[in-house]
């Protein structure tokens, strides 16, 4: 979640005034501030007055930090509205972005393409559970890092490439690299646990066995029985749905990752 939310807050260019393991305290911009944090009353007020607002800042914990929050502290988890609220906000913001690492340099700095993207997995069997994975390849020797976002926290980045920076241009194509970060997801998926799917499968087996009894001795609706059964085996099949939250490219100096 961290990652997330430092590279959301980047995206939307608001200010991030403090950080630790499992909380983020940010200054929003005010575009942020009237699109997420429902003061439309309040916009209303300083629009019709003439007046500057005053944007929020707002501290984001990840886990919870065992007390009652104050005034402008949440506690952000996934599956939750707010969560939903910023998922949403990010797709129609931007879907993309492209930034280059700044420094002042007298002297050419080669900068290597790195593809960076945000994936939303979601494991659904009669309920859902989500996980956000940001996962990063690089567009040259196709090497893959899981803690990307830890090297773009550290680095100083903008929308505009320096004086005396140049690109290297990828081998590997964004949709490729794309495409390969979705083959190893789906690799790294087969590798986990699924007692949640076999959990499901049993439950659907044991739906089935009660419906096919019930109708046993109710053999003249044979459509309302084929339908019933088709809602069971929805419900209870397991499914794992991978999407593109956000993405972009990031063009960073050698051995940064």
């Amino acid at each position: 979640m961290m990652p997330f939310l430092r590279t959301f807050f980047n995206a939307c260019e608001c200010r991030i005034l403090a950080e630790s393991n499992d909380s983020l305290t940010v200054q929003l911009t005010e575009e942020a501030d009237r699109s997420l944090m429902n003061r439309p009353f309040y916009w209303h007020y300083k629009d019709q007055l003439g007046q500057p607002g005053d944007p929020l800042v707002v501290t984001f914990f990840t886990k919870d930090p065992g007390r009652l929050l104050k005034h402008q502290e949440e506690y952000m988890t996934f599956g939750s509205p707010r969560f939903h609220q910023f998922l949403l906000y990010a797709q129609k913001k931007s879907a993309f972005i492209k930034m280059y690492e700044t420094s002042i340099s007298s002297e050419t700095v080669q900068l290597e393409p790195w593809l960076f993207v945000h994936f939303h997995l979601s494991y659904e069997a009669n309920g859902k559970k989500e996980k956000l994975v940001p996962l990063a390849i690089h567009l040259i020797s196709g090497t893959f890092s899981n803690n990307f976002s830890d090297t773009l926290t550290s680095l100083s980045m903008s929308h505009m490439i320096s004086p005396y920076h140049y690109v290297l241009s990828p081998l590997i194509t964004p949709v490729s690299g794309l495409n390969r970060m979705k083959k190893k997801l789906w690799h790294d998926i087969l590798q986990e646990e699924h007692d949640w799917a076999k959990t499901a499968l049993e439950k659907q087996k044991i739906e089935l066995t009660i419906l096919e009894t019930f109708f046993e001795q109710n053999e003249e609706d044979k459509a309302h029985f084929e339908r019933e059964k088709a809602a069971i085996m929805r419900r209870f099949e397991p499914v794992i749905h991978i999407s593109v939250l956000n993405g972009g490219l990031f063009y960073i100096a050698q051995n940064r990752s």
